[in-house]
């Protein structure tokens, strides 16, 4: 007999609030490289570290120490460095060359806890992102998403990192690019699922799951105990980081790279949550591109990939199909009258 997981409780009077967030995608995948910026910007080297996609909490400690080598290669030990932008990556970044003796200002136009990081689920899955098209590039790739899951897995217990079960349905499209890279277990097929209703079909595999709330506040803390300056301002111009004292700028601007250096690959994407009372379940849901994420500060249902669209604000009819989704996985009914129109 399968053992049956508890179900969540998804009723109306467990709505909290639904919220949106917009995706940083890139055509082609990451920027990771060094440029040496005009005279108008001072001849600054600027290290372009961008186009995180879905997954910038996944892969930005492995991109952030990508920027640590480039940094050495192109300076000396101990270099002053400036990192553009707070969000996940941002912070990574900030942490690793902290990590490697840089000195590090951290200038965003909002702080950490006011990005969208923060919004996220985040389960670790390297997702909206290209691995690359050459052998070459993939095997690049791949050496990030290594380090980048060390490195989460090297963090204290304060970071809020745990490793959870996942669960898909049989008609969840696979993704094997997620599973040949020697970071998660390749899944295991499952006659029944001990979750939702229907006795579905469907796999398993573990992975890390990141409290990004807790997760965000313990990188503040961290990087201001290893003596981070931070300065909230917005960089509008490239002739502004010019004017920074830093021999060294880091770009970790996100979408705000296509305005500002003229990236025509970026483009947003945006996602929608329902955010439910916490509910302590022990595993994840992935049931098409549906999801739920069991957060320490709330239960959290997704989700959707709009390309293109880089409203910051939830749609009622997009959040009423996805928690109805989520309750007929679950033999749910539609609830009360509080639901979505």
């Amino acid at each position: 007999m399968v053992e049956t997981l508890p179900a969540p409780d998804l009723s109306d009077a467990n709505i909290l609030r639904t919220v949106a967030g917009v995706r940083p995608c890139r055509r082609g995948g990451l920027r990771l490289e060094a440029e040496r910026l005009g005279a108008d910007a001072g001849g600054k080297l600027l290290i372009h570290n961008y186009g995180h996609g879905g997954c910038g909490v996944t892969i930005g400690l492995g991109t952030g120490d990508e920027v640590v080598r480039l940094v050495r290669e192109h300076t000396g030990p101990g270099t002053p460095v400036a990192v553009l932008g707070a969000g996940a990556v941002g912070l990574m970044t900030a942490l690793r060359l902290l990590e490697a003796g840089h000195p590090v200002r951290l200038i965003a136009e909002k702080p950490g806890t006011e990005t969208v990081s923060v919004v996220a689920g985040a389960v670790w899955l390297p997702t909206g992102i290209d691995f690359g098209d050459t052998p070459e590039r993939v095997a690049w790739f791949h050496r990030i998403l290594r380090r980048s899951m060390n490195g989460l897995r090297a963090l204290p217990e304060r970071f809020g990192i745990e490793e959870l079960p996942v669960y898909e349905s049989a008609q969840t499209p696979i993704s094997p690019e997620f599973f040949d890279n020697g970071t998660i277990e390749t899944p295991t097929e499952l006659d029944v699922l001990p979750v939702g209703s229907g006795h579905r079909p469907g796999r398993t595999y573990r992975t890390l799951f990141m409290h990004t709330p807790r997760l965000i506040q313990a990188l503040l803390a961290e990087l201001e105990s290893k003596g981070a300056v931070f300065e909230r301002r917005r960089i509008g111009r490239v002739e502004d980081i010019g004017g920074l004292e830093e021999p060294v700028a880091v770009n970790c601007l996100a979408l705000g790279s296509r305005d500002l250096f003229g990236d025509s690959a970026m483009f947003p994407a945006r996602g929608i949550l329902v955010l439910m009372k916490p509910q302590k379940l022990g595993y994840i849901i992935h049931d098409g591109y549906k999801y739920m994420f069991p957060r320490e500060d709330a239960l959290v249902l997704g989700g959707c990939f709009l390309e293109h669209d880089e409203r910051d604000t939830p749609d009622e009819a997009i959040c009423a199909e996805i928690l109805a989704h989520h309750r007929a996985f679950f033999g749910q009914g539609a609830g009360g009258d509080k639901a979505f129109a």
